[in-house]
């Protein structure tokens, strides 16, 4: 994923405005251009686009001042329809690399009744999207969560990718089964998490990323991977909170049903449970 044109989707919304910060800054540290887009669900009109870009461009103005150094190229758009499917739709026809979403806090009964754009834009888009909270934009620490498959592993080099361009430190998790039966034996490492070292390991060697660039405190033999057991959920959202992460990477497959974030769909439920920044990427 090499950062050339980045998306914010925003709106009058707290989140929305952090969306627009969290774009810029990242365009500042890439060199990115960026788009700011808000949807208005109405009939398109000259009127409404002229009065509501005048308004988009107030918001964003505020946001930038924020900056320190240099700002970014930024360029507004205004497009009508539903958020979910219009977002994903203009990234898409404008070349987008990342996209760039407030992330608002629901309980599964209003995600399932009122809907969620970051969910809808997550299951349509074909770009990788970061979805933030309020006040959240920063890009210190990446956590990139792997299932050990080799369609899982397309995840890291676009971590590895966003960790370059966000001058950013990289970790790798992956969560194995724990078993009642194995509690009073040696925990090894399995076949499955050692051929995923290897293939961390021979990617960081090409990478050419600096090896300050991956943090391997807590690997063993200075791998790139920490090994977790239990839950999956779980062990990730415990590695995010001792880790301090900033941003929690992880593919997620397109398409599913709406609202359903509860049935069986692990990144999905990481992406609204996680208390930093996530990267999804689609698979």
């Amino acid at each position: 994923m090499l950062l050339r044109h980045i998306l914010a989707a925003a709106d009058d919304s707290e989140e929305g405005r952090a969306a627009i910060l969290a774009a810029a800054r990242l365009g500042q540290r890439s060199g990115a251009r960026v788009t700011v887009v808000t949807v208005v669900h109405a009939t398109p009109a000259e009127a409404v686009a002229a009065r509501v870009l005048q308004a988009l461009l107030d918001t964003v103005e505020v946001q930038l001042v924020q900056l320190k150094g240099p700002r970014p190229t930024v360029e507004l758009a205004v497009e009508f329809g539903l958020a979910g499917i219009e977002i994903p739709r203009f990234a898409e026809i404008s070349g987008v690399d990342v996209i760039v979403v407030g992330r608002k806090h629901r309980t599964s009964i209003q995600r399932l009744l009122i809907g969620d754009t970051a969910d809808a834009v997550a299951r349509r888009s074909r770009v990788p999207c970061l979805f933030v909270q309020a006040g959240a934009h920063e890009y210190g620490r990446l956590l990139v969560a792997l299932d050990g498959t080799e369609r899982g592993l397309s995840v890291l080099p676009v971590a590895v990718d966003l960790a370059r361009d966000a001058h950013a430190r990289l970790r790798v998790i992956t969560v194995e089964p724990a078993y009642d039966n194995e509690r009073d034996t040696p925990r090894l490492p399995t076949g499955r998490s050692q051929r995923l070292a290897e293939a961390i390991d021979s990617l960081r060697n090409r990478s050419g990323a600096s090896a300050e660039a991956w943090d391997t405190v807590l690997g063993r033999s200075g791998e790139a991977l920490v090994v977790h057991r239990g839950r999956v959920v779980d062990e990730i959202l415990r590695e995010v909170h001792a880790s301090a992460t900033d941003v929690l990477v992880l593919g997620c497959h397109r398409g599913g049903p709406a609202g359903m974030i509860e049935a069986g769909s692990i990144s999905r439920r990481l992406m609204h449970d996680c208390p930093c920044s996530v990267l999804t990427v689609p698979l």
